[in-house]
C-alpha cells in the first residue's frame, strides 16, 4: 500500500522521536523530518503572538515549500509567578537549551510559587486541499530549583507532582501518556486516521425476488457519471447503531416502496476499493435474499430513476454499476437454489 508522506517540521531529533512514538504506527503514513529532505530550507520567522499563530506559520510554510502534508508545533512553558513568561518566547530566550534553563532558573530564584503550565499547539496543513487542523495540549507542573534528569530543553526543570518525576526522568511511554504534547498528538492521531486512513463501509443490499424474478433499480446520480443511469440492487450503508438486517429492510423500502423480509444472507461478500489523493475506502457488499411482504412498489428515494423485475439469467445483460455484474455471477448458483427452495 502506498503511504502518505507526513512531514514533521522539526530538526530536533528528540522531538521527532516523540512524534514518531505516537504517529509511527500508522500503516498509511510515512513520517519524514526536515533533516530527511534533500533541499534545506531557511526557517520561517515566527512572528505570531500565540502558539497557534506560530505553529500555523511553520506548518503552512513547509507544506507549501515541499508539497507534503506537514505537522508543526509551537510549545512554551508558562510560569504563573512570572506572569506567564517565557510563554510564546520560550524557545528564543537563549541560544542553547542550557542557557534557556539557566535564564528561567535565575528568574525563579527565591520564588515560593513555582507553578507552571507546559502548553503545546500542533497544526496539520494539507497543501493539496489548503485545509488545516489544530490541536492543543496542556500539562500543569512546577519548576524545580535545579535540573533533574537529561538536559532536553525545559524537561529537566518541569516537575509533575503526581508522578514525583520531572519530564526528563520519564521514558517516552510515561511522558506521552500525560504530557502537553502527548495530549495534542493524540488528537492529531485520531484526525489523521479519520481523514487519511482507509475507511471501511458496510453496505448490505437486497436481492428482492418476486415470481422467480429479481428487482433491479436504475441509479439517479448525475454528479457521478460512472453510476448515473446504470442498474443496481437496492441497499445502502449501515447507519450507526443499526443492525444489518434492519438496514436491508429500511433501505429496500425507501428505494423501492416494497416492504420485505430477509430470507437469507448469502455467503459471498464482495469488496469494492476506491482510491483518492488523500484517502482510500473499501466497501463490503453483503447480499441478502428478500421476499416482498407488503408495499405497492412506489419508490420514495430520489436515487431511483426506475425499477423492474428481471429474469435471473438476464441480469448480466444489463449495464450494472461497478463490479455488480461480476459479483452477481459468483452468487447466482446459490441464489437460484434459494429461489427454487422457496417456490416449494
Amino acid at each position: 500500500m502506498k503511504k502518505t508522506k507526513l512531514l514533521i517540521a522539526t530538526t530536533n531529533q528528540h522531538k521527532f522521536k516523540e512524534f514518531s512514538y505516537v504517529l509511527g504506527s500508522f500503516p498509511f503514513v510515512q513520517l519524514v523530518g526536515l533533516k530527511d529532505l534533500k533541499k534545506k530550507m531557511i526557517e520561517p520567522e515566527e512572528t505570531g503572538k500565540t502558539l497557534s499563530e506560530n505553529a500555523f506559520i511553520k506548518a503552512e510554510y513547509y507544506a507549501q515549500k515541499t508539497g507534503l502534508i506537514t505537522l508543526a508545533d509551537d510549545t512554551g512553558i508558562f510560569i504563573d509567578t512570572l506572569g506567564g513568561w517565557p510563554g510564546v518566547t520560550s524557545a528564543r530566550i537563549g541560544s542553547t537549551d542550557e542557557e534557556r534553563r539557566g535564564i528561567v532558573l535565575g528568574r525563579m530564584k527565591g520564588k515560593k510559587n513555582r507553578k507552571a503550565h507546559f502548553r503545546c499547539t500542533l497544526v496539520l496543513y494539507d497543501p493539496q486541499s489548503g485545509t488545516s487542523f489544530i490541536a492543543h495540549g496542556e500539562k500543569e507542573g512546577r519548576v524545580t530549583e535545579k535540573p533533574v534528569g537529561n538536559k532536553f530543553t525545559f524537561d529537566s526543570i518541569f516537575f509533575i507532582p503526581e508522578k514525583r518525576k520531572t519530564y526528563a526522568e520519564m521514558n517516552l511511554d510515561e511522558k506521552n501518556a500525560i504530557s502537553h504534547r502527548g495530549k495534542a498528538l493524540t488528537k492529531v492521531k485520531y484526525y489523521l486516521q479519520n481523514q487519511y486512513g482507509t475507511k471501511h463501509i458496510v453496505v448490505p443490499f437486497g436481492l428482492v425476488i418476486k415470481n422467480g424474478k429479481i428487482l433491479l433499480l436504475k441509479r439517479n446520480d448525475p454528479h457521478r457519471p460512472a453510476y448515473h443511469g446504470k442498474w443496481e440492487f437496492p441497499g445502502g450503508s449501515v447507519e450507526y447503531g443499526e443492525a444489518i438486517h434492519d438496514n436491508v429492510v429500511r433501505e429496500v423500502h425507501e428505494e423501492t416502496g416494497y416492504k420485505v423480509q430477509v430470507v437469507k444472507m448469502l455467503q459471498h461478500i464482495a469488496t469494492d476499493k476506491q482510491s483518492y489523493p488523500t484517502y482510500k475506502y473499501q466497501v463490503y457488499l453483503i447480499p441478502h435474499v428478500c421476499k416482498i411482504v407488503g408495499g405497492k412498489g412506489n419508490p420514495s428515494d430520489s436515487e431511483n430513476l426506475g425499477q423492474k423485475f428481471v429474469d435471473l439469467d438476464k441480469v448480466s445483460t444489463y449495464d450494472l454499476i461497478g463490479n455488480d455484474k461480476k459479483m452477481f455471477k459468483k452468487f447466482l448458483p446459490e441464489l437460484k437454489k434459494i429461489v427454487n427452495l422457496n417456490k416449494k
